[in-house]
């Protein structure tokens, strides 16, 4: 009887820490209230990179700024690097087209967003 007490507990303290582990990144991009549509990769014919998109804001209040976490990738869908954007001022309920060139100098040929960190 106090073994099954104490898988229980244990069960309960594993699940407790699950839950609190997965609230402590709210401010990663999570269920739907903020989203990256349409993300795409395009190059000018100058030949300059960037990486476009709309950040949906499904939250009931304004963000003043977030950052779209962006991973580059080779042509083998190796990883290069990571990226950042910094999206500002996006209402209540509404969305943002956002356009951030890349600056980068290694190969690269495919882009994902990873996450969407607010403060």
């Amino acid at each position: 009887m106090l073994r099954t007490s104490a898988r229980r507990l244990l069960a309960v303290l594993v699940a407790a820490g699950l839950i609190l582990a997965g609230g402590a990144c709210g401010g990663e991009q999570g269920g739907t209230d903020l989203e990256v549509v349409e993300p795409r990769l395009v190059q000018t014919p100058g030949g300059e990179r960037a990486f476009t998109g709309t950040l949906v804001n499904n939250r009931s209040s304004a963000l003043s700024i977030a950052q779209i976490e962006v991973a580059l990738y080779d042509d083998n869908g190796s990883p290069v690097e990571r990226i950042r954007i910094e999206v500002r001022d996006v209402p209540a309920r509404d969305s943002v087209e956002f356009s951030q060139p890349i600056d980068s100098d290694r190969p690269f040929s495919q882009a994902q967003v990873q996450s969407v960190l607010t403060p």
